[in-house]
């Protein structure tokens, strides 16, 4: 493949760090290895010296302004529910988001991306495209994504998982229990790992991203986070570095204890409902979609997913307006994090 922009001299190689594991990007040009050091800032990956770490086979392999392989369309394909149609016949898969193409194969081999042309470095199909592969990278070193925010009650010292899509309360819940003294390590994204010790969480985004109506109802985040919501839509979320705002203290990893998943009831007041582990395993792989699609990685993937469910007490979570207020939020939590 021969780029038709900014060609590297040598091939960028970047190496990062996260939960215990190394991840080797490769950037076949500049313009690449500039995505990558962009996006990559965003998350909680460590960069190392290229020194360290030196044998480790690349992860993910970037080129941008080249002319990708063919899909073969005659796959079954499916939509994802983030944006973009991946095709797959089980084995291999090609996830095509606004013609730039992720490369899914052997876990052996590194997940390749295609980057159509000079993308605008803040498009969000960019930083679609680049998830996906991170997520597809990490799968095949044992690291598993879960949309989710993760918080540790200070008196009970237990971790619990605030588990759901996007609009379904976790940011809210997440910054009501930081506000009041919880620590913190996600409010959205983060990866599961398993050892003897038992699974693991770790965040991976670092920024928060809240509503108008989660930022007006609290008048701790007013004092301390300067918030511009009158160019945004009501339903659009703006970001925040938590580090920089909440007095709790932020964790590298938890273990989990508790599962909420989480969804908006619409009503006054929050409702929650234990629920049998059969349920909280069918909810868990509702969420990780991958767990079934990605065959290298799946029986893994459902191992820890499983052992997640021994591990943890699970409960539905309607979230009602009421959790706007931290202290109602607290109490609420509280209750099954400290019986």
């Amino acid at each position: 493949m021969q780029a038709i922009y900014e060609v590297a001299v040598s091939t960028p190689r970047m190496v990062y760090r996260l939960a215990d594991q190394t991840i080797v990007v490769e950037a076949r040009d500049t313009y690449a290895a500039r995505i990558i050091e962009r996006l990559f800032a965003g998350w909680y990956l460590t960069p190392v010296t290229v020194t360290e770490d030196a044998a480790v086979a690349p992860a993910i392999v970037i080129a941008s302004g080249v002319k990708p392989p063919e899909i073969p369309r005659a796959w079954p394909q499916f939509e994802i529910a983030g944006g973009g149609v991946c095709y797959t016949d089980g084995k291999s898969s090609f996830i095509e988001v606004e013609n730039s193409i992720v490369a899914i194969d052997h876990p052996r081999q590194a997940v390749e991306v295609w980057i159509n042309g000079m993308v605008d470095l803040q498009s969000t199909s960019l930083t679609r495209v680049v998830t996906y592969a991170l997520a597809a990278a990490l799968r095949r070193r044992g690291l598993f994504e879960l949309h989710s925010g993760a918080a540790i009650d200070p008196l009970s010292g237990q971790g619990l998982l605030i588990i759901g899509p996007s609009g379904s309360g976790k940011s809210t819940l997440t910054v009501q229990l930081a506000t009041a003294g919880w620590s913190f390590l996600t409010d959205d994204v983060l990866v599961l790992s398993s050892d003897r010790a038992g699974v693991r969480a770790w965040p991976l985004r670092r920024c928060f991203a809240i509503t108008a109506e989660t930022f007006a109802a609290s008048d701790f985040l007013r004092a301390r986070a300067s918030i511009d919501y009158t160019q945004a839509q009501p339903e659009n979320k703006k970001q925040f570095a938590p580090h920089h705002i909440f007095n709790s203290e932020f964790k590298e990893q938890c273990v989990p204890k508790h599962l909420f998943f989480s969804q908006l009831s619409g009503g006054e007041r929050s409702r929650v409902v234990r629920l049998s582990s059969p349920e909280v395993m069918t909810r868990l792989i509702r969420m990780n979609p991958w767990s079934g699609y990605d065959r290298w990685t799946a029986p893994k993937h459902l191992a820890v997913l499983s052992a997640l469910v021994t591990q943890c007490a699970g409960y539905s979570l309607l979230a009602g307006r009421d959790l706007l207020d931290p202290k109602t939020a607290v109490e609420l939590i509280a209750d099954y994090t400290r019986d």
